[in-house]
């Protein structure tokens, strides 16, 4: 299980070159360094469309496929895996795993409630048996110290690579997926900086009860390593854009793998620039992503279920105007079909909810179309549901 060979390129060209982002996502953090970049950042990624935990395989079939379009890609073992191609169920043996474990920041109940929890971009399809064996152990460096090995997870006792490293249990991804694994660290304590409080026992292994830099020296001077050892693949790049269609927001250091260096490594004492090709100053709409998709489950007929999808954009002017079109527009409804920029403007966005109520079984489809505030482009959000016995 080889990284595509464009790893090569993002060697050897800057991942800026790369960057899908949206012009204008990441205005806001041009100029800033170290904990004003990490703050930044976090009010950027903090409010996204919050997804279904049960919706999980359907958004799965996509982010974490590999090329032949059926088989899963499993970061912690090498077991062949299909998904089932129409309706992305799930599979046996696979679970939907938390890659930062969820009993970090609260009970089972509590951590539920909260959009981590089914936030996509530290979510990923599991071998079971490597998913139970990692069950809530923090990252680390076991060497042949291992009590569960499947040649490409290992848990076991923490080594003492790093000063002041945690003696407890830890789980190692393999070489190849040690730089996602961070970054995917970097993401969440970055997104979610307003947990600092809600940090529990085994997070405070690897954490400190603060928004920066939240990770303790060992912790990030191990994830830092990885981060630079295992550059960012092509399968981590399509997997981010992946996200985006459905959850409306990044990971950063992805798009940008030196952010790491500027909010915790070599470059913390400098401010980071954002590629001028990246800056707007026009009206833009930097959430929905253009031809993102909304998927509101499969439910039965006559049952009314609702999503919600956050507006966000920059120096937009007048209203935006939200048109429902497509062959099912009678299964579907939206809050709003006018709404001031003011409030599209504003750092928390505005939350529209889309209602599906079919009376009628089928595969149901609309779409949303999103235009004026002076944006030059209209913006088309994708709907569909299913409606089965």
């Amino acid at each position: 299980m080889l990284k595509n060979s464009l790893i090569l390129l993002f060697i050897v060209i800057s991942a800026n070159l790369f960057s899908q982002a949206p012009k204008g996502y990441y205005n806001s953090i041009d100029g800033k360094q170290n904990r004003e970049l990490k703050t930044s950042l976090s009010k950027i990624l903090k409010n996204h469309t919050v997804l279904q935990y049960s919706n999980l395989w359907y958004y799965f079939r996509t982010t974490d496929v590999r090329d032949d379009g059926l088989t899963i890609w499993d970061m912690y073992s090498d077991e062949v895996r299909q998904f089932n191609p129409v309706e992305g169920k799930s599979t046996p043996d696979v679970q939907r795993e938390h890659s930062l474990p969820k009993s970090w920041w609260g009970t089972a109940k509590e951590s539920e409630k909260q959009a981590a929890y089914t936030d996509l971009n530290h979510l990923y399809p599991s071998d079971g048996a490597a998913n139970q064996a990692k069950s809530n152990y923090m990252l680390g460096e076991v060497g042949s110290n291992f009590s569960f090995n499947n040649g490409v997870s290992k848990v076991g006792k923490n080594t003492y690579n790093y000063p002041g490293a945690s003696k407890a249990r830890a789980f190692e991804p393999a070489d190849e997926y040690k730089g996602d694994f961070a970054r995917t660290y970097f993401y969440m304590i970055t997104c979610y900086e307003d947990y600092a409080d809600q940090w529990r026992s085994d997070a405070l292994q690897m954490f400190n009860n603060e928004t920066y830099p939240v990770l303790k020296p060992w912790a990030q001077s191990m994830l830092l390593k990885w981060h630079r050892e295992d550059p960012v693949s092509e399968k981590e790049w399509m997997r981010n854009e992946e996200v985006y269609i459905y959850q409306n927001n990044r990971n950063p250091f992805i798009d940008f793998p030196d952010l790491a260096e500027y909010i915790w490594g070599n470059k913390t004492d400098k401010s980071f620039k954002v590629p001028a090709n990246l800056i707007s100053k026009e009206p833009t709409l930097i959430s929905p992503a253009n031809l993102s998709e909304v998927f509101l489950g499969k439910i039965r007929k006559n049952t009314l279920v609702k999503e919600t999808i956050l507006l966000k954009g920059i120096n937009l002017t007048g209203n935006l105007t939200i048109k429902l079109k497509g062959t099912n527009t009678q299964y579907f409804t939206i809050s709003a079909t006018k709404i001031p920029a003011k409030y599209i403007n504003s750092e928390n966005g505005y939350a529209l909810t889309i209602s599906y109520h079919p009376t009628k079984k089928g595969n149901h489809k609309a779409l949303i179309q999103i235009q004026d505030a002076g944006m030059k482009e209209d913006v088309v959000v994708h709907i569909n549901g299913i409606c089965q016995d």
